[in-house]
């Protein structure tokens, strides 16, 4: 009987038609697309060294094309300014709080050398260069650049959920941004020196390479008149630099200690903003235990400054006095060369 059943097997296998190595095959249509996936606030925030004047930062846009196999065509991907998608937006989400809008960024900010993006058969991504020049941009404001695949016979778009287009939220950053825990930074009302407020968080934003601003006291960050309240920051050439050595084998780690001092100022009058005693900064760093090729670099800032509110009501002024500390944390990967992929965001 074992025999029989051996024989059946055998005639079924050499009967039944031949299969097809379906794996070897594309299995879906490939379709190009835009790498700008969401991670704030509905757009893709790209974060780009600061340079001053007319330097240029070149932003590389990856370009893709979809698909089980590797890519074995050439393509050509027209890409432009996407002039419609922001406005949608910006109604849909924010409806008729037009301070909050995102604005276009205005070209006398980008250049784009080139309308066409070239991906080579075998390879599955291009590269779009876009060149920024980030001087004299107001981060009060949130610049985004709406880029989109434009339509061609030649290829087809991947279309699902947009991912033909890319809202990029244009923030430059500095040895200084970032989002600094306020916690420890205290706004009293008046001469009062028992009861305090705290904001929790206090982001900085660039103004050029030594400078960065935050909004005075408790204001909030989505606040309609923010940008009344802009607080700048400048960072002094350091008066103090000490070098840290391993505490084991006695050899300078490349790491350091930074302390030096700071300037504040408003541009806003209405403020009376007066700053008391000397502001002042320091920079440490050190390796993460668990994670050795991480630097952790700590920002501590130091001051004490007073302002007026007028704006936020018609009838009185609120005097406030701040004084404490704001901390930032930046985590840094000696892995990765480039300095705006080398740091966790």
């Amino acid at each position: 009987m074992k025999y029989l059943y051996l024989t059946i097997l055998l005639a079924a296998l050499f009967t039944l038609p031949g299969c097809n190595d379906e794996w070897n095959d594309e299995l879906y249509t490939r379709m190009l697309s835009l790498k700008a996936p969401i991670n704030r606030d509905d757009v893709s925030v790209i974060y780009l060294k600061y340079k001053p004047g007319d330097e240029v930062v070149t932003y590389k846009l990856p370009v893709i094309v979809s698909g089980s196999q590797t890519n074995d065509r050439d393509y050509i991907a027209r890409i432009d300014v996407d002039n419609d998608t922001l406005n949608f937006l910006n109604f849909d989400k924010y409806a008729h709080r037009s301070d909050l809008y995102y604005r276009q960024l205005p070209e006398n900010f980008y250049e784009l050398p080139s309308q066409t993006c070239h991906i080579p058969a075998g390879s599955d991504v291009g590269y779009f260069d876009i060149n920024f020049k980030l001087s004299g941009l107001d981060l009060v404001e949130k610049w985004v650049l709406p880029l989109t695949i434009l339509p061609d016979p030649s290829y087809t778009l991947n279309t699902y959920k947009g991912r033909q287009k890319a809202l990029l939220w244009i923030m430059p950053f500095n040895d200084y941004s970032g989002f600094y825990n306020a916690g420890s930074m205290y706004v009293y009302f008046g001469d009062n020196t028992t009861k305090y407020m705290t904001a929790s968080t206090r982001e900085a934003r660039v103004v050029d390479e030594n400078t960065i601003f935050f909004y005075a006291g408790i204001t909030e960050e989505l606040a309609e008149n923010r940008g009344d309240f802009k607080i700048k920051c400048e960072f002094l050439e350091p008066d103090e630099i000490t070098e840290i050595e391993d505490s084991k084998t006695g050899k300078l780690t490349g790491l350091y200690v930074k302390r030096g001092k700071l300037v504040l100022s408003a541009e806003n009058p209405a403020l009376e903003f007066e700053v008391i005693g000397e502001p002042t900064y320091e920079i440490k760093e050190e390796f993460d235990i668990d994670r050795p090729h991480i630097i952790k670099r700590f920002i501590t800032l130091t001051m004490e400054y007073q302002y007026k509110d007028s704006a936020s009501s018609e009838n009185m002024v609120f005097p406030y006095r701040c004084v404490g500390t704001m901390l930032m944390q930046r985590n840094i990967s000696t892995l990765i060369p480039d300095e705006d992929q080398a740091i966790f965001w």
